[in-house]
């Protein structure tokens, strides 16, 4: 441990944390936690989160962690939430960790030593520290201590049902033994913290399928709601109670939905069964239906994230009652202020987008129908409203609105059906050098080669050296492109140039711009066909990259160029979608679009036939799926894997 006062014997201007390579703020933080500012200790502590951004470690972090020890034995008020850091910034980073770095070794060492030290607080008179330390026993052995009685006794005596669930937890590890008696003994205690851990950890014991008593204690113990919102920590290396529930329930869908079920007719507290129900249907396949019924069940309680979940779920829903659907989530959707209320009532007009109720025109504050949206959160929902319903009007008012965003569902949805009818908004667009990737794309798509939108991408494609983007750059591509390439030239350029040559245009700008931009762009090639001829060095380049999805872009440029998808497409997909030996099919899914592509080319390497059936109808998810916008990842491996059992004579 090292005290405050010597934070400044440290040279931290040299060393480099998450947000820059100067660390010199870091004794200011650290100092913070010895002063009572007003702010609460999770916000003091909260600060910290510069040293592990991106749950990466830094030199600054090294540097920081026998200073926060001694804040954590010395600074009671803070105590619980730094031996939380402490134990947290130890996950993952053990001696049995595959992807352990120099750093990561050094961290967990560091936490080590601090071990002994921070150890005595099992007994703290603060529930939270004594959770806090029960996180950390699983390494107490690597330091040569003894805490197995200790532990044991603050599962059997201690009066706070989160420190005995997660006690129990930790037993497990340190006990193995004799925790199936404690588990059993579990099952009927008082708390339902405990019992929910007890069934856990006989359910594990017992594997698929799962007894149904054991099932009933854990749905009917886990629908329960939590004493507090503790802080969530990793038991040091091991998964905390609540994870190691989710991985039990993630081993049998049904029973995930039994739990869900139940945990949602309880009142859904802490969303746990609305978080299982989206959980269900992202890690199982064919449970859309099953997990939308769940969530609509639980629209009484006004979680924002089940609307959300509810709008991301409905394009995978055949049947929807969307009138009835949409009576429950009105009253949700006024606008009540700021924070969790205004995210909740956002949310709510979101789904009632997605839905297709035009009520939703009136409940937009501010906004007064017909007009052009003034707001970002407006254009979404009146975006999403545009593609439900198929009104024009309501397509050219988005298009108009200054605050359009980037992934607004009606720059999505661009079809060639609307496109021709919407050609004075996109040309507009092109001209304000607003969204020209997608609005240029969807001209090419659609053919819309009339003289405004020829003017308008050749003017773009000739843009000069210097070109500075407009004030709302930040919506358009050109920041993006300028940050990936570091020159004048624009990705608006690019993609200009390359709708142009679609659009009967010359191919001699799209040429120059694609040879001079990154590896990335030329993917767009494929577009221009034999035309493309003189890029062929840059993309056999490109099929040596180390990126796959460069390489899958290359090969389909390759075959497109030269007509013939054998010289390098062929070889390149097969190397994609290769499992190496040894690798599950779980374990190793391939690349999707690559084992597409090869299904439509009529060619099914060898390596991957013993594992078609597996991709074709597991129940469950191979390339498990979060959010869901566009085709799935596994939806498109489970048809691509059926492709191949029918070119097989299999299926």
């Amino acid at each position: 441990m090292r005290p405050p006062e010597e934070l400044d014997s440290v040279d931290w201007a040299s060393l480099r944390h998450g947000m820059r390579e100067d660390a010199s703020n870091v004794p200011r933080i650290i100092r913070a936690l010895y002063t009572d500012d007003g702010r609460s200790a999770l916000d003091q502590v909260r600060s910290l989160w510069v040293l592990t951004r991106w749950a990466e470690v830094y030199s600054a972090t090294l540097a920081a962690i026998p200073f926060l020890a001694h804040a954590a034995a010395h600074v009671p008020r803070v105590r619980a939430e730094l031996i939380h850091w402490l134990a947290n910034v130890t996950d993952g980073r053990g001696p049995g960790s595959t992807e352990r770095t120099e750093d990561d070794a050094v961290v967990f060492d560091l936490v080590l030593a601090e071990l002994p030290a921070l150890l005595r607080f099992l007994e703290d008179p603060d529930p939270e520290t004594r959770r806090a330390v029960v996180c950390l026993t699983p390494l107490a052995a690597l330091v040569g201590e003894d805490v197995g009685d200790r532990l044991a006794r603050r599962y059997e005596e201690d009066p706070d049902g989160m420190v005995r669930a997660d006690a129990l937890s930790a037993l497990a590890a340190l006990r193995s033994d004799a925790v199936r008696g404690w588990a059993a003994e579990a099952l009927t205690d008082p708390e339902p913290l405990v019992r929910e851990g007890g069934a856990v950890l006989l359910l594990e014991e017992a594997g698929t399928p799962y007894p149904a008593d054991l099932v009933e204690v854990l749905a009917e113990a886990s629908a329960h709601p939590p004493p507090r919102n503790g802080l969530r920590t990793f038991l040091a290396g091991l998964p905390d109670p609540a994870s190691r529930t989710v991985r039990v329930l993630d081993a049998d869908a049904g029973v995930m939905a039994v739990v869900a079920r139940r945990s949602i007719a309880a009142g859904d507290h802490g969303r746990q069964g609305t978080q299982l129900a989206s959980r269900l249907a992202s890690t199982w396949r064919d449970r859309e239906e099953e997990a939308f019924a769940l969530l609509v069940s639980a629209l009484p309680y006004g979680h924002g994230d089940t609307f959300r979940d509810l709008g991301e779920l409905l394009p995978y829903v055949r049947h929807v009652d969307r009138p009835g659907i949409a009576a429950e989530v009105l009253p949700h959707a006024r606008d009540t202020g700021s924070g969790t209320d205004y995210y909740r009532s956002r949310s709510a007009r979101m789904l009632l987008g997605q839905l297709g109720d035009e009520r939703v025109e009136g409940l937009l504050p501010g906004h007064e129908p017909g007009a052009v949206p003034d707001s970002e959160d407006d254009a979404d929902v009146l975006g999403e409203l545009a593609v439900a319903t198929g009104r024009l009007d309501l397509w050219r008012s988005v298009l108009r609105s200054p605050h359009l965003r980037k992934a607004n569902q009606a720059l999505d949805a661009l079809s060639p059906a609307v496109t021709g009818e919407l050609r004075p908004e996109l040309v507009a667009l092109l001209r304000a050098r607003r969204h020209v990737w997608a609005a240029a794309t969807a001209l090419a798509e659609a053919e819309v080669a009339a003289p405004d939108a020829m003017a308008a991408l050749t003017e773009i494609s000739h843009e000069p050296d210097g070109y500075e983007p407009p004030a709302d750059a930040h919506n358009s591509w050109d920041v993006w492109a300028r940050q990936d390439r570091g020159a004048a030239r624009t990705g608006n350029q690019i993609a200009a140039a390359v709708a142009l040559a679609r659009l009967g245009g010359p191919s001699e700008p799209a040429l120059a711009l694609l040879a001079q931009g990154p590896v990335t762009w030329l993917a767009l090639a494929r577009h221009l066909g034999p035309a493309a001829r003189p890029l062929l060095p840059l993309v056999e380049a490109a099929l040596e990259e180390p990126a796959p999805a460069t390489r899958l872009s290359a090969a389909e440029v390759h075959r497109r160029i030269t007509g013939d998808p054998y010289a390098r497409c062929v070889p390149a997909l097969t190397d994609l979608v290769r499992t190496r030996p040894g690798d599950g099919a779980h374990r190793a899914a391939p690349l999707p679009a690559a084992l597409a592509a090869l299904a439509e080319l009529g060619v099914t390497p060898d390596g991957i036939r013993p594992h078609l059936r597996t991709w074709a109808d597991s129940e469950r998810r191979i390339i498990p799926c979060y959010g869901r916008r566009g085709p799935l990842d596994d939806d498109v491996l489970r048809e691509a894997a059926r492709a191949h059992l029918l070119l097989l004579g299999d299926r």
